[in-house]
């Protein structure tokens, strides 16, 4: 069993499952540009390749990623990033061994927001109110604002994500949504819903959902619209279940799928995305039992796997973050706050360090260093070409 991952280099989620996959027995191969990150200098990474840069050249990438596949005799491809997700899906027959997804044209629909909100509602999914941007009231008020693809490698020079963001004001939104377009992306304005972030991941084979795991947010970063700083598995809720395994069998999906909500103060719970990739924090999925990426994997090669679930209870910390996070927020103020960052640590599964494979929190200590030296060495008129 031989799978490859490409990705851009420094994907928590690529680091999370080259090891869930080397430790349920298979071979792991890491492709990017560079040939260096997170996931390939993981010890259970066991081989290393370079492809062609996705932005640079579509062609060259899909090229690159065909002949790795061929040398390295891999039978599924996994793509870390939306963009390379999108991008193998599309070509999957000329890359030369399984692309774990659904039909091509509903994996677009379940990543367009505002596709997957109609799909959502459908099915009794509630997800944020829309606004149109010359709605905005005024100049104080906070939105969100987001492409409704995150990626677009189907349009040269797109960038290989269009975050989403929070904007304060009517005038910052329109040119938030200016930028979006620029970049090749559609832009949606939704209204800030406060509340807590609430994830729920499923893998779904072809007879419906075989693992899942539910988790929710104790901190995020960046405030506002960012991911999973500290987090802890929760019993999962099977009307919430329920509800997604329909809206997935609606999209006709296959494979991992993440989605996240943001769960008021009223209980409701507004799905603000569909992740179908490894994403940020799911070694907290598998240190609670529930190796996503092994049953996505064996699921594409067709072999049947029995039913999981991720027990409640487990706690998840990427560590800098949550330390950004402390020094942002100052809940209590920055000492009290950093200190229940500190102690959180222990006995976390943590996205980058791990003492049994130190080799990617070294390798982000070590690209660290050079960045520091260029930006001191590097003249102005080099920084502004740059």
């Amino acid at each position: 069993m031989r799978a490859v991952i490409v990705e851009q280099g420094w994907s928590r989620g690529a680091l999370a499952a080259v090891r869930a996959l080397a430790a349920a027995g298979w071979t792991v191969g890491v492709a990017s540009p560079e040939g260096q990150g997170l996931a390939s200098a993981s010890r259970a990474c066991a081989a290393r390749h370079r492809v062609a840069s996705l932005q640079r050249s579509p062609e060259a990438f899909l090229d690159s990623v065909a002949r790795v596949v061929r040398d390295g005799g891999y039978d599924v491809a996994f793509g870390a990033g939306e963009a390379e997700v999108l991008a193998l899906s599309a070509a999957r027959d000329a890359v030369g061994c399984v692309v774990p997804h659904g039909p091509h044209e509903q994996l677009v629909r379940a990543l367009d927001k505002g596709e997957l909100a109609r799909a959502a509602g459908a099915v009794g999914i509630a997800v944020p109110d829309v606004l149109d941007p010359a709605d905005v009231p005024d100049e104080t008020t906070a939105c969100i604002v987001k492409a409704h693809r995150h990626a677009r490698p189907d349009v040269a020079g797109s960038p290989p994500r269009i975050d989403t963001l929070v904007i304060t004001g009517r005038s910052a939104v329109a040119h938030r949504v200016a930028e979006i377009r620029a970049l090749g992306g559609e832009a949606e304005v939704q209204v800030l819903h406060p509340g807590t972030l609430v994830a729920y991941s499923a893998v779904r084979g072809p007879r419906g959902v075989v693992a899942d795991s539910m988790q929710r947010a104790q901190g995020i970063w960046p405030p506002g619209a960012g991911a999973s700083s500290r987090a802890v598995t929760v019993e999962v809720d099977e009307v919430l279940a329920a509800r997604v395994a329909a809206l997935l069998e609606s999209l006709d999906f296959l494979g991992l799928a993440e989605l996240q909500f943001i769960e008021g103060p009223d209980g409701t719970r507004r799905l603000i995305d569909l992740n179908a990739r490894f994403y940020g924090s799911l070694s907290l999925a598998v240190a609670a039992g529930a190796n996503l990426p092994a049953v996505w994997a064996a699921i594409a090669l067709g072999r049947d796997v029995p039913r999981v679930r991720a027990r409640a209870g487990v706690r998840y910390q990427w560590g800098t973050a949550d330390v950004r996070r402390a020094l942002a927020e100052r809940s209590g103020g920055v000492l009290p706050d950093l200190a229940r960052t500190l102690a959180a640590a222990p006995g976390a599964r943590h996205s980058v360090w791990s003492a049994a494979d130190p080799g990617p929190a070294l390798a982000r200590l070590r690209s660290a260093v050079p960045v520091r030296r260029a930006a001191r060495d590097a003249s102005p008129q080099a920084a502004l070409q740059g």
